[in-house]
C-alpha cells in the first residue's frame, strides 16, 4: 500500500513542493539580483518531484522490489530528462551571461508592490 499524502495521486503535495521550491529560488534571484539559478531551478524541480513521488509510492510497497517496473522506469526517465534540461539551461545562461529582461521587469514590479 502506497503512502497517501493529501491525495491519492500526490497532486497536492507536488503543487506545494513546486510553489515552495520556486519561491525559494525566486527569493534568491530577487535578493541577490542573480538570474543564473532560475532556469536551473525549473529543470531540477522535475527531478525533485519525480524522486519524492517515487519514494512515497514505493515506501508502502516494501521498497524498490515492491514497485511496478513501468513506474520506476518512467520516474527514472523523468529524472534523466530533468537533469539534462536543467544542465542545458544552466550551461546556456553561464555561456551567454545574459539576464532575462522579462524576469527583471517582473522582479522590479514585485519589489515596488512590497
Amino acid at each position: 500500500m502506497a503512502i497517501n499524502v493529501l491525495d491519492r495521486y500526490y497532486l497536492s503535495i507536488t503543487l506545494l513542493i513546486t510553489i515552495a521550491y520556486q519561491l525559494f529560488f525566486f527569493c534568491i534571484a530577487w535578493t541577490l539580483h542573480f538570474d543564473k539559478l532560475t532556469d536551473f531551478a525549473g529543470g531540477t524541480n522535475f527531478v525533485v518531484l519525480a524522486v519524492i513521488t517515487l519514494a512515497l509510492s514505493l515506501a508502502g510497497e516494501g521498497g524498490i522490489g515492491g514497485g511496478d517496473v513501468r513506474q520506476i522506469l518512467a520516474s527514472l526517465f523523468i529524472m534523466l530528462w530533468g537533469a539534462r534540461l536543467s544542465g542545458f539551461l544552466l550551461f546556456r545562461i553561464l555561456k551567454t551571461g545574459e539576464f532575462c529582461f522579462v524576469l527583471w521587469v517582473c522582479i522590479e514590479e514585485v519589489g515596488s508592490v512590497l
